[in-house]
């Protein structure tokens, strides 16, 4: 049997519109329970950080979910990074001025863990086992480093924001 004469195997379907905003509301709606939680209007299982710690995590999870239904309603591609330029303005700021929300929420997570206060533990885990580590020191200098790189690409995404609008207003 020859390569022509098999079964191909169908391409993979593009996400639907109603797909991306199922998974955007989905998104958002645990978002919004944590943010929620977090202020004290619902019952949340203890955390082992501040408060608004869990409300930055829920901004995220509420921003992805708002980033997923501003997609699906200006007819984002799967293999598109950016709105389209026939765009409504107003979809153009939204989703960018969502994704800078959503780094910004796990930023500060990330700076929390690296230079919070209190005791911190962390594992480190590889194809030679799981390994405890003795100190903490490790651990935050990593979330640290990433901190630093999502701040500077948080700090990129809005001064390429703020230059979009300019030139497009110019």
């Amino acid at each position: 049997m020859s390569v022509q004469d098999q079964p191909r195997t169908p391409l993979p379907e593009r996400a639907q519109p109603y797909e991306i905003i199922g998974l955007g509301f989905g998104f958002s709606a645990a978002g919004l329970y944590f943010m929620l939680g977090a202020g004290g209007l619902l019952p949340m299982p203890e955390a082992n950080g501040p408060t608004f710690i869990v409300f930055c995590a829920g901004a995220a999870f509420l921003f992805a979910g708002l980033t997923c239904m501003v997609r699906a309603r200006a007819g984002i591609g799967d293999h598109q990074s950016d709105v389209p330029d026939d765009a409504v303005l107003r979809l153009k700021l939204s989703y960018r001025v969502l994704g800078i929300g959503v780094m910004g929420a796990l930023a500060t997570v990330g700076t929390w863990i690296a230079i919070g206060s209190g005791p911190r533990a962390f594992t480190i885990t590889g194809s030679f086992g799981e390994m405890q580590t003795s100190g903490q020191t490790l651990g935050r200098v990593m979330f640290g480093l990433g901190a630093v790189i999502v701040w500077i690409y948080v700090i990129a995404l809005t001064v390429g924001t703020v230059r979009k609008l300019i030139n497009r207003g110019g």
